[in-house]
This record gives structure tokens, C-alpha cells and sequence, in this order.
């Protein structure tokens, strides 16, 4: 019999946790290693140790997975936020943050175009409600250090996030190997990494929040 065949069925809760998170590092070290064109669900219940019809018991197919790599990305991100920001250094932590998360901006760049349409519908709204529920947070921290009414700071929160997904998927073509892009287009193609792209958008949509906060 197999090794994967052989190993115990995660029966409580923590066990079932463990065994996601190892499924996800596996997928982790996949991406790693063989681009996320290379990851194949075969390969997956291999490294994870698993049989494939296990496996399937967290994840049915390699966009549900991507979508669950996200969550966990995401939910680092909303952390590293609340750990990090405060009033002085706000804009600086939204901007930076999200290049600093292993995978975040790669995932997000595919969430709308890859992950989202190939997803079934109960565990897209399920993960969709654990996301929405992350943002709030971050809605939660803008509000505090701006000082602005929550409202607004929860949707200058939303339109960071649509800001941010379009400057990673932005950040895709930027990455092109230069050797074959045109001198006369090299300009605009560094233009659009995220690293350039997004701290404007930070600063556009949280700047007026601390003005209009401190204003008589």
C-alpha cells in the first residue's frame, strides 16, 4: 500500500488545519520551484504525502488552491498592517507590505482573471466572506490612524484594493525579460512594477484622509 494510503485521516479540527497548511507549504515550495504553470495536482498529493482523493477532501482543483494561498496571503498582509502602521508611517506600511508577502501580488494579479471564474461557487463565497472580513480590518486600521469616519475609511480600504490588484497585475508585464523588450518602450514598462505604480495610488487615496481628519 502506498505511504500516502498509510497515513491516518486528520479527524479533529487542529489536525485538519495541520494538514492544510502542510498541503500549502507543498504548493508553496511547487510554485517555487516550477512556476505556478507548473503545479499539477498529481505533484501535489505526492509531496503532500497524500492520496490524491484526500487531497481532494481540502482542495478540488489547482484554482482552488491558488485561492486559498491567496486567503493566507491575505490574511498575513492584514497582520503585518495591524502590527506595523501607525499614524507616522501609514502610507510607507501600505505600500510596502504587500511586496514583502511571499506570493501576495503574484495571486492577486490571477484572483479576478484565473482563480475566481475557475472556483465553485461555495467555496468562492466562503473564501469571498473570510477576505471581505480581512479588508474590513484594514478599513478598521485606516480609520483609527487617519482619524477619519469609518465609512470612508473602509472605502478608501476597497478602492486600495482594486488600486493594489490592478498595479500587481500591471506588475506582470513589468516583469518581461528586458532583452526583449524595444528600447523606445523599456521606459513604460518599468513605469508599471508595483513598486512604482502603487505608492502613488497609497498616497492619492490616503493622503486627503488625514487632511480632511485635521481639518477645522
Amino acid at each position: 500500500m502506498p505511504l500516502a494510503e498509510n497515513r491516518k485521516r486528520a479527524r479533529s479540527d487542529a489536525e485538519k488545519e495541520a494538514r492544510k497548511a502542510e498541503i500549502l507549504a507543498a504548493a508553496r515550495a511547487m510554485i517555487g520551484k516550477d512556476g505556478f504553470e507548473g503545479v499539477t495536482m498529481n505533484e501535489l498529493a505526492r509531496r503532500a504525502d497524500l492520496s490524491k482523493g484526500t487531497l481532494y477532501l481540502y482542495v478540488r482543483s489547482k484554482e482552488e488552491l491558488f485561492l486559498a494561498l491567496f486567503e493566507t496571503a491575505l490574511e498575513d498582509l492584514v497582520v503585518r498592517i495591524e502590527s506595523e502602521a501607525d499614524a507616522a508611517n501609514l502610507l510607507d506600511v501600505m505600500a510596502r507590505a504587500p511586496q514583502e508577502v511571499p506570493l501576495f501580488l503574484p495571486l492577486l494579479a490571477r484572483l479576478m482573471s484565473v482563480i475566481d471564474i475557475n472556483v465553485a461557487d461555495e467555496p468562492l463565497f466562503a473564501a469571498k466572506r473570510r477576505m471581505f472580513a480581512l479588508g474590513a480590518r484594514v478599513g478598521e486600521v485606516i480609520a483609527n490612524l487617519t482619524g477619519a469616519p469609518s465609512e470612508e475609511a473602509r472605502d478608501a480600504a476597497s478602492v486600495l484594493m482594486l488600486a493594489m490588484q490592478g498595479a500587481a497585475q500591471s506588475d506582470l508585464s513589468a516583469q518581461r525579460d528586458p532583452a526583449t523588450i524595444p528600447d523606445d518602450l523599456k521606459p513604460a514598462y518599468a513605469a508599471h512594477a508595483f513598486a512604482r505604480r502603487f505608492p502613488a495610488a497609497v498616497r492619492l487615496i490616503l493622503g486627503p484622509l488625514f487632511r480632511s481628519a485635521t481639518a477645522p
